[in-house]
């Protein structure tokens, strides 16, 4: 006979959204980004997975981890005060990091597609408001501050929360190195397998800050992604 059923905790319902949102499937149109990548190996720079890890640990270190994972948190945050000119706020201050036109428009088309995508997951009104905003042009809509905004309302942990942004984040890369290095699928696995430990740490270390200690410091990112809006031929939009 069947086990009777245990009961289910909150966290255990929270998951299921989460799984969802963290998904390859689930439609932001980040396939389309390389975040950088396809000029590093255009030059040579990056030709397999060793030079991979290097450059997407320094990434990790120097602007997801200082910059776009605090927005995260505080966008978390202050979903749950319905705070929608404070998230407005935070949104502006992530743009202003925002410094090549590429890497703008991929965190801006990203977040925007993420939370349009979000309302089959019917979302409360904090999310359509902050929607309706991008939409009058009052905010860009980054992507860390949508996925904390979102993740929040559907009573996501923070922590699980802000493990899943990082994980979403560092997938599409890989998922961009297996269709430009290339590398094969055991690769991509390996690859993210050993960028974990640099992503707990830069939780631990980062998470903690305000909005006005952020900081991001990517020359070598910049450069790159000015020279690949003008790349001759090009897979990605960044």
């Amino acid at each position: 006979m069947p086990a009777p059923d245990s009961p289910v905790s909150s966290h255990d319902i929270a998951l299921w959204p989460l799984l969802q949102l963290s998904d390859q499937l689930f439609p932001t149109g980040a396939f389309a980004y390389s975040h950088g990548l396809e000029a590093y190996v255009e030059q040579g720079l990056v030709q397999d997975r060793a030079t991979c890890q290097q450059l997407f640990e320094t990434l990790c270190w120097h602007t997801l981890g200082p910059c776009d994972l605090v927005f995260c948190v505080h966008a978390f945050r202050r979903a749950a005060t319905g705070d929608l000119k404070a998230l407005v706020q935070l949104d502006r201050l992530l743009n202003a990091f925002k410094i090549t036109k590429e890497l703008r428009l991929e965190s801006q088309q990203t977040g925007q597609a993420f939370l349009r995508s979000s309302l089959a997951l019917r979302p409360p009104p904090l999310a359509e408001r902050f929607l309706q905003a991008i939409q009058q042009g009052t905010t860009p809509g980054h992507h860390a501050i949508t996925f904390g905004l979102l993740t929040q309302s559907l009573g996501i942990p923070e922590t699980n929360a802000l493990q899943s942004y990082l994980y979403t984040v560092v997938a599409a890369w890989v998922a961009a190195a297996l269709r430009l290095v290339p590398l094969g699928q055991s690769d991509g696995q390996r690859l993210l397998h050993e960028l974990m430990p640099t992503l707990r740490d830069i939780l631990r270390r980062y998470r903690h800050l305000a909005p006005d200690e952020a900081w991001s410091c990517t020359p070598g990112l910049d450069i790159r992604s000015m020279q690949h809006e003008r790349q001759y031929s090009r897979l990605f939009r960044s």
